[in-house]
């Protein structure tokens, strides 16, 4: 890396402008500290500006007789598009550490004075050349490149993650309010890069958490010293593969804050959320029409004064999202028209509810639904079904009886598992590629442990009972993942095979659990001989708890998170109730998008009755 002197110098004007009749206000910029692009990518950073005056902006290397910068000079292999403030690395450049001390400066788009108490007033024009009048200010953005070494290719999705929905577009401008959490959604997708972690620049006391749908959310709660003002946020996806790691482009958005928004109560109790929504403070609601999430069977009431509704957090098409830090269940409230007309003159709206349960302490899932049979549809095998059972000993005769579930398990104490098809197929065997054991009903959850995996057993205490048969038969020990986790799901993915096929992916059986077994190559007269891999899942699986310990719980409080498969019951210290707002409106031929999101937290050992917020 170039070395050098380092300095942060900025120039600010005070003057009053004409054209606003305000101080100047400098442009907004934020990019992150280092950045990584493989040798053999071209790609362009746009350094992302936001001027509140919609002055124009431009950018610039700084000058060492101005004491901008200790490295003034462009190095070899990028270019600066000063007008449009984008920096291009050029193919093939040499791999190292770039470092960049770039000035960004804001010129009016016409003639303005500007008016000072104790000096003459000064006029500003737009920029013509480099010689021409000063900028209103200067901001330094200072950060580096390092080119790497080259990637097998450059194609967006392949190797370098791509983003994807619901990630905001590059320049999108968001609305936030005061003391109302933000939230900001970002996901990528690479073909053969995992993708590891969202990194990300922007306000003081923004965080990040991830979902178990591989999101990752960015979080920020404005504060009243916030408001009217411009905040930029940029952030870059990481894939990963082998010891490799591939950044994404850089995207930046501007996160603009506005006053609080309408003045809501949400209250959280242990299986149903509760609105209650000053009519007065939502603009743009005229008459009645309001539902939950378009279920016509799950209306919202109104009065003079009030919109309010109580749901359950299993009905209305709530939605659940857990993160790593929390349980958050989510509805929506929105407007609808009257079906019979076919225009409407009404503004559109929602409202977005949640109830947040922070994740403490031990957790303990209550299922009560035994998962059905799964079935499959395969040219050339037809439609079938398969189950996955539990058994109460290694005769495979008994089987646990659903109503049991969860099912109580000692650690150490031998679990009895079945896959087996509903009907028999003639002439198939059953192949179990691989088996995944997690907290949660979600073979990708971060946290996991590897079963069988391409057709070996990992886990030491794995037997499979079968071979080549129209079932498989395994059992393995019990166990306990480290730290709060008391419950376990298995999640397996099966094979249909045509019986006694040389050709076949089960007649290859365990191919080394270190290595990823070889494709089938299977030619399309033989397309009927396997199916493609189908996932089945069975659980949770519960460990046997002592007595002290189960009363010791059960005094506690005890919060019911109620999903889609059951009730998930969790030891809460915080519970959060959030109100996210947002409205439609067209103007001409402009569309404009308002939103404001609300939280109210209860920090409490008992089911959460949320403050009203403003």
């Amino acid at each position: 890396m170039y070395g050098g002197n380092w300095g942060l110098l900025t120039h600010i004007d005070l003057g009053e402008r004409s054209d606003t009749s305000k101080p100047n206000t400098s442009p907004v910029a934020t990019t992150l500290p280092i950045v990584r692009v493989p040798q053999n990518c071209a790609r362009n950073y746009n350094l992302l500006s936001c001027d509140p005056d919609k002055d124009k902006v431009r950018c610039r290397y700084g000058n060492s007789s101005a004491n901008e910068c200790g490295i003034c000079h462009q190095p070899a292999g990028f270019n600066l598009d000063q007008s449009t403030c984008t920096l291009s690395n050029f193919v093939n450049g040499s791999r190292g550490f770039y470092a960049f001390e770039l000035v960004m400066e804001d010129y009016p788009t016409q003639n303005i004075t500007l008016n000072y108490t104790a000096m003459a007033a000064e006029v500003r024009s737009p920029f013509i050349n480099s010689s021409s009048n000063p900028p209103l200010s200067k901001i330094p953005l200072q950060f580096a490149v390092e080119v790497e070494a080259p990637a097998p290719s450059c194609i967006e999705g392949e190797y370098l993650p791509r983003f994807i929905h619901p990630t905001p577009n590059q320049g999108e401008h968001l609305q936030a309010r005061v003391n109302q959490e933000l939230e900001i959604r970002v996901k990528a997708t690479a073909t053969f890069s995992r993708i590891s972690d969202v990194v990300f620049s922007g306000p003081l006391n923004s965080t990040k958490e991830t979902t178990t749908t591989e999101e990752f959310v960015i979080n920020w709660t404005p504060t009243s010293e916030n408001y009217g003002q411009h905040f930029p946020i940029c952030f870059i996806a990481e894939g990963q593969n082998g010891s490799r790691n591939y950044q994404s482009e850089m995207r930046c958005v501007i996160v603009v804050v506005e006053a609080a928004g309408p003045i809501a109560q949400v209250t959280c109790t242990k299986d149903k959320m509760s609105v209650s929504i000053e009519r007065a403070t939502i603009s743009g609601l005229h008459g009645d029409h309001l539902r939950l999430n378009n279920n016509a069977s799950c209306a919202v009431s109104s009065n003079e004064t009030h919109v309010f509704t109580t749901f359950s957090l299993s009905g209305c098409g709530t939605q659940i999202e857990e993160t790593d830090e929390h349980i958050s269940f989510k509805n929506t409230i929105v407007t609808y028209d009257n079906p019979n007309h076919i225009i409407t003159r009404k503004n559109l709206f929602k409202i977005e509810v949640m109830c947040k349960y922070q994740k403490k302490s031990s957790i303990t899932t209550r299922f009560d639904a035994h998962r059905p049979a799964v079935n499959f549809t395969e040219r050339g095998f037809g439609s079938f079904s398969y189950q996955f059972e539990f058994y109460q000993s290694g005769s495979f005769i008994n089987k646990r009886n659903p109503s049991s579930y969860p099912l109580d398990y000692n650690v150490g104490e031998r679990i009895y598992m079945e896959i087996a098809p509903v009907s028999v197929i003639q002439n198939t065997e059953v192949f179990l590629e691989s088996c995944v054991a997690t907290p949660y009903d979600n073979p990708n959850y971060p946290i996991s442990y590897p079963i069988i995996t391409n057709g070996c057993g990992v886990d030491e205490t794995v037997i499979i009972h079968t071979s080549h048969q129209p079932s498989v038969k395994f059992s393995l020990e019990a166990f306990k993942f480290i730290g709060q986790y008391d419950q376990v799901f298995i999640s397996c993915f099966i094979m249909i095979c045509e019986a006694n096929n040389p050709n076949t992916r089960c007649t290859k059986g365990c191919t080394n659990g270190t290595q990823v077994a070889p494709p089938s190559h299977v030619h399309k007269r033989e397309a009927a001989i396997q199916t493609d891999i189908h996932f089945i899942s069975q659980g949770p699986l519960r460990l046997k708890r002592s007595a002290s310990f189960s009363d010791a719980i059960s005094q506690s409080l005890n919060m019911n998170l109620v999903s889609v498969a059951g009730c998930v019951v969790s030891v809460v210290s915080m519970v959060c109730g959030m109100m996210v707002y947002k409205s439609r409106g067209s103007k001409g031929n402009q569309t404009w998008t308002s939103s404001v999101s609300a939280t109210f937290c209860v920090s409490s050992g008992t089911p959460g009755h949320s403050n009203t917020g403003k």
